[in-house]
């Protein structure tokens, strides 16, 4: 399905469809490129079974990679994507300051983020790559935690259990846990006392008033195929899909859009 429908020959129709596009079910998705982003990049070649399941689901759906979080790069897309892990025992380039500010403003302008931290001590790098993607949402991540282990979901008919389902947990293996969850919503929990948030949730509109949603997993695992990428961990990340409504134009798009708009100035200008 198209992200924008136009009307030829309508300029004011035009460009209302520009800045109100139409919700559809096709997204562009983004993320970091395979050599900033290692085994869970969604990058033909490295983490595609994680692509492939997204595309199945959301037929249409197209994917664009970066080294860098930059806002052009993130302003043409709908749904961020990113993991801490670049292998079983290495983490990502921390984000920078100006890579955090990027991601803020795009979910603020209604993107929609899935980001995946894990444990502390995965990486000698791991507590501080973990904290870069997380701060911008004013949240902590913490643990090293042992094992298979199996974080309830708190509410079974809550955010994120439907329409892909049905979901009661979220499966994870060696993960972190979330000790501050900010603003967030706890989805899911790995013990009840103490809690340990394993799925920190900010619906749309709760960081900003156009913000998007942004889901927090506290096990990068669960994006890999052949660890804990289980059918469950997947219906989780693809509910998310559903609180998505930042639309980016087609190719092209803009360029008709000024055009239009250049018309508009140069009539104008002859009749003055």
């Amino acid at each position: 399905m198209s992200l924008r429908r136009y009307c030829v020959g309508c300029v004011g129709l035009l460009v209302v469809s520009a800045v109100a596009p139409e919700r559809a079910t096709a997204f562009v998705v983004g993320g970091f490129d395979a050599p900033r982003g290692g085994f869970e990049s969604l990058a033909p070649g490295e983490d595609s079974a994680l692509a492939s399941d997204i595309q199945t689901a959301y037929p249409g759906t197209t994917f664009q990679f970066s080294n860098t979080l930059t806002p052009a790069f993130l302003g043409g897309v709908n749904v961020v994507i990113l993991g801490v892990a670049t292998t079983d025992l290495s983490a990502i380039t921390p984000l920078s300051s100006a890579e955090q500010s990027a991601l803020s403003g795009f979910v603020l302008h209604g993107g929609t983020a899935l980001i995946f931290t894990d444990n502390s001590g995965f990486s000698f790098d791991a507590p501080e790559a973990n904290a870069s993607l997380v701060a911008p949402f004013g949240v902590t991540v913490t643990g090293n935690l042992a094992g298979n282990l199996t974080a309830s979901i708190i509410k079974p008919t809550g955010p994120l259990t439907s329409p892909f389902g049905p979901v009661s947990a979220f499966q994870t293996s060696f993960p972190g846990y979330y000790s501050n969850i900010g603003s967030g919503e706890d989805l899911a929990n790995i013990s009840n006392n103490p809690a340990e948030p394993a799925v920190d949730y900010f619906a749309p509109a709760v960081l900003g008033p156009t913000s998007g949603a942004v889901v927090l997993f506290s096990d990068s695992n669960a994006m890999v195929a052949g660890d804990a990428l289980t059918s469950t961990n997947l219906d989780l990340m693809l509910n998310a899909f559903n609180f998505t409504g930042k639309a980016v134009p087609e190719p092209g798009s803009l360029a008709i859009l000024g055009a239009a708009l250049a018309g508009l100035v140069v009539t104008r200008r002859r009749r003055l």
